[in-house]
């Protein structure tokens, strides 16, 4: 039995059900669309950061968009980041099933988990 190939809407449906299989995939929250486009190394922290995608996202004052509000949603951030579409919606639909590759999410937490008081530094 031969898989589907993927598609961007196919992956857009299995990205809106990550962590939560009884979703029924007609919209995505931005944390899981920003999942995804780190999943598929789009959303770097470099180019494309979560502050980008996060203004973006709220021209639609939703919590939640569908594929068509999305896709828009898409095409903002290449046009504002100066990003080839093809190659992210490429990328987005090629970066496998949801967990299938490492996403680190960085948390502001891990930046205090470091922190010293100056008392207690070392002078070098």
């Amino acid at each position: 039995m031969d898989e589907e190939p993927a598609s961007l809407d196919s992956q857009f449906v299995e990205f809106t059900k990550l962590m939560d299989t009884k979703r029924d995939g007609s919209t995505i929250t931005l944390y899981r669309s920003d999942y995804w486009m780190r999943q598929s190394k789009i959303l770097d922290d470099r180019r494309v950061t979560m502050t980008d995608t996060g203004i973006l996202w709220w021209k639609f004052c939703k919590t939640e968009l569908n594929y068509d509000e999305w896709y828009e949603f898409l095409t903002d951030l290449c046009d504002a980041k100066n990003l080839d579409q093809e190659y992210v919606e490429t990328a987005m639909t090629n970066c496998g099933i949801p967990g299938s590759a490492p996403v680190i999410i960085p948390q502001y937490k891990d930046f205090f988990d470091t922190y010293k008081p100056k008392d207690k530094m070392v002078a070098l």
